[in-house]
């Protein structure tokens, strides 16, 4: 009997690691795990020696826990070896009892098998014990490695060989200051421990003017390699006209046992030597974490893998480059927004996405929204990546009070400790304040979860506030101001890429997901004017759901610098040029092309605007120039237009395996108690009715205030809003009444702050005009 094989998708995030997968016989799993590479139960009693009975959510049939390491919460210094695990009865029995000076009696553990989340994930989905081998497994991954070693300082120790002269090209950058009104200006941090300065130098023709004497480096190559130096970039001038030099350093560097090394000429074949080194740098940067973490999976699961990139396309992780990874998870969400979008025929969309560590909202309509400049902390790389706006306010971020004011992030408590209520001892977070608003349900959670812990955080908080102000807060005014706080911060995150672009959230329906994302959209809905909002069925782990619904993809770039009256009836040659490259790499019967972009400015100006080339010259002017005013405010007439370069993307034909799915009223089976804020109705606590979000089906709606729950996520319906099922399972909340006065006021500010920022726009785009154009 041959073995059960398995198509898994993974999206690995700051707390929460989702997973969706199938099986040969089309089964579904669906699974949600600490990003940390841990499992999490609760004690319920001893029983006859080192066994002892457990409350836990692991999905497990069978015993593969045998050699785990087990730990309490709050005492992680005493470790235990799992010897048995019984599923049915839930008894788990460890080496030795269990030693702790508290009573056992409900108490917090994890258990660990010491893998990467995917990993752990992946045994969980396939019941594979560790002394034994994975079944057949296709893995697709999004993962927040890059991000966080970027964020945490904890990439590799590289070097950096650049052109002599401009050692202090990345020191000096664009003289743009971060904070233009602080006077003492930190020195800027640089990822490449050492800069070395090569001397050679190519002509911007691409003629050598210094030739390279490698054999001058071998010596400072080797010293540096004692050093601990692991990972190296090179970025010399004008290299992508002539990679010569690089080649030809790279192969030095090959030959005296750098293993990691990121060449510009190959990571972005663009002009601009600043753009360049710092992708470059980024990439080496990054490059020993990402390909050991990756082939640390791969060795456990198979080389089956694909990798999310931070454009919304698949590639194979031996072809993966890490400064692709930077939104990789992320994408994934915006992926599966946008299939569930389709699904409930809205083409315009808000895609909110709030997890444990962050919140990421993007907009969507009718085409991704590309941004062709990602930065992270002191990090810039210039690559294609879906346009994606970030803010520290997840469900693990950390409220407190610094003495002056309350604060919602940026400090997360991740996924260790994580949230107070977690049972580790965390801080108290804003998955508290959900919690003790009484917009949680615990008995759905997860993973164990401790009210009073929760309760304690907010007490301590609370007393913190009296001792500073001589005045004992109200519980209920903190619980909603630190909801308000939160609220506000990922509403502007929403303004940011929607009313300072010049688009109305009014306008679009409002996708939330993410464990945390139906706790608040509501409130943001109300915030920002929008009227309807939708919760994907599989909300909790949609990014999980949007990497298995992407596609492969390969993408390929050409700068060429030249008038586009002359080489207009060439274009469809140089793009048949980039599209020959890319489909001899692949079978081809099994791509298209998805994307041919034109990159095009005036000639003399130093930004382009993308411009999709559908080969008629007439038809892309007219984009360009509807592009140029909306941006610029004006046109300006009698002056050449240079295409400054072109890319080309491919994509696989493979289809999502997708999942199979009259009104009437559906009843609750259960309530909890909870606060209504004044915000959306009179304040006060009042029960809640609660839906299990497996007992729903098609055509069933209620109306608020209600809690949609199961384990992965949960949805707030508030006062004044209605939620009805589709047939996918999605949820569709509209406002049940007309709306209040305060909405509409809402939406007055929302409309007025719009035309300002358009003015606003325009008049900063127009000095960018004068400055860049000769007038």
């Amino acid at each position: 009997m041959s073995r059960n094989s398995y198509e898994i998708y993974i999206d690995t995030g700051g707390t929460f690691t989702d997973v969706l997968a199938f099986d040969a016989l089309n089964r579904i799993y669906k699974l949600k795990i600490l990003s940390k590479g841990s499992l999490r139960g609760k004690i319920i009693s001893r029983q006859a020696g080192n066994t002892y009975q457990i409350e836990e959510n692991w999905q497990l049939e069978k015993d593969i826990l045998q050699g785990f390491t087990f730990t309490l919460l709050s005492e992680a210094e005493k470790i235990y070896r799992v010897v048995a695990f019984d599923p049915r009865r839930k008894l788990l029995t460890l080496d030795q009892p269990v030693e702790s000076g508290e009573s056992l009696l409900n108490y917090p553990f994890e258990i660990t098998s010491g893998e990467e989340a995917p990993v752990l994930a992946t045994r969980v989905i396939t019941q594979t014990p560790l002394d034994a081998g994975f079944p057949p497994v296709k893995m697709r991954l999004g993962t927040t490695k890059g991000t966080n070693a970027l964020l945490e300082s904890k990439g590799a120790k590289s070097v950096l060989f650049t052109t002599q002269g401009f050692g202090d090209l990345l020191r000096i950058g664009t003289q743009q200051r971060p904070d233009i009104f602080n006077l003492d200006i930190p020195p800027k941090q640089m990822l490449p421990a050492r800069i070395i300065e090569v001397e050679e130098r190519m002509a911007a023709d691409g003629s050598v003017l210094i030739p390279l004497n490698g054999n001058k480096y071998s010596k400072k190559i080797q010293q540096l390699k004692n050093e601990g130096f692991t990972s190296a970039a090179v970025a010399f001038v004008h290299s992508w006209k002539n990679p010569e030099h690089e080649n030809r350093f790279q192969q030095l560097l090959r030959n005296s046992g750098f293993q990691y090394i990121s060449i510009s000429s190959d990571l972005s074949p663009l002009i601009k030597i600043l753009e360049r080194t710092q992708t470059t740098t980024v990439n080496a940067y990054l490059d020993p974490v990402i390909n050991s973490y990756l082939a640390g999976i791969m060795q456990h699961t198979g080389k089956k893998l694909l990798v999310m990139n931070s454009a919304g396309g698949l590639v194979r992780a031996d072809e993966f480059r890490p400064k692709d990874s930077l939104l990789s998870g992320p994408a994934g969400g915006v992926v599966g927004a946008v299939n569930v979008g389709k699904q409930c025929g809205h083409e315009n969309l808000i895609t909110f996405d709030m997890g444990g560590t962050s919140t990421d909202v993007s907009r969507y309509s009718g085409q991704f929204d590309y941004q062709y400049e990602v930065a992270f902390g002191n990090a810039r790389v210039f690559s294609p990546a879906i346009a994606i706006e970030t803010v520290a306010a997840g469900g693990g971020s950390i409220c407190t009070f610094d003495g002056f004011k309350m604060t919602v992030g940026p400090e997360s408590a991740g996924a260790y400790p994580g949230p107070a209520c977690y049972g580790a001892g965390g801080p108290l977070t804003l998955t508290d304040i959900n919690l003790l608003s009484g917009r949680l349900d615990i008995r759905s959670f997860g993973i164990p979860v401790d009210l009073e812990a929760a309760d304690n955080r907010l007490g301590e908080l609370m007393y913190k506030m009296e001792m500073k102000t001589g005045e004992r807060p109200k519980k209920e005014k903190i619980l909603e101001g630190f909801l308000s706080i939160a609220n506000e911060i990922m509403a502007g995150a929403i303004r940011k890429i929607s009313v300072s672009k010049g688009f109305n959230p009014a306008d679009y329906t409002l996708l939330a997901f993410g464990g945390a994302g139906g706790l608040h959209a509501c409130a943001i809905a109300g915030i920002l004017g929008v009227g309807q909002i939708v919760v994907p069925a599989d909300a909790g782990i949609l990014s999980a759901a949007g990497i298995g619904q992407a596609r492969v993809e390969k993408r390929s770039e050409q700068q060429l610098l030249l008038d586009f009256e002359t080489v207009k009836e060439k274009i469809d040659n140089y793009f048949e040029k980039l599209s020959r490259q890319l489909f001899s790499s692949v079978q081809t019967d099994e791509f298209e092309i998805s994307q041919r972009k034109l990159f095009l400015r005036f000639k003399g100006q130093d930004s382009s605007l993308a411009v999709n080339w559908m080969g008629d010259s007439q038809v892309t002017l007219q984009s360009f120039r509807e592009e140029y005013e909306k941006l610029f405010g004006h046109w300006i007439e009698n002056r050449p237009i240079e295409i400054e370069s072109i890319r080309v993307s491919i994509q696989s034909k493979e289809k999502y395996r997708n999942e199979k799915s009259g009104s009437h009223l559906v009843k609750s089976k259960a309530k909890v108690h909870h606060f209504q804020n004044g915000l959306t109705g009179s304040a006060g606590w009042e029960e809640m009715p609660v839906y299990l979000k497996t007992d729903l089906q098609a055509g069933n709606y209620f109306t608020g205030p209600a809690l949609v729950t199961d384990d992965k996520s949960t949805t707030f319906l508030e006062k004044q809003w209605q939620a009805k099922v589709d047939r996918f399972g999605n949820l569709i909340l509209k406002r049940s009444v007309q709306q209040t006065e305060t909405t509409r006021e809402k939406q007055f500010e929302t409309q007025l702050e719009l035309f300002t920022n358009r003015f606003k726009m325009l008049a900063e785009n127009m000095g960018a005009v004068l400055q860049r154009t000769a007038l």
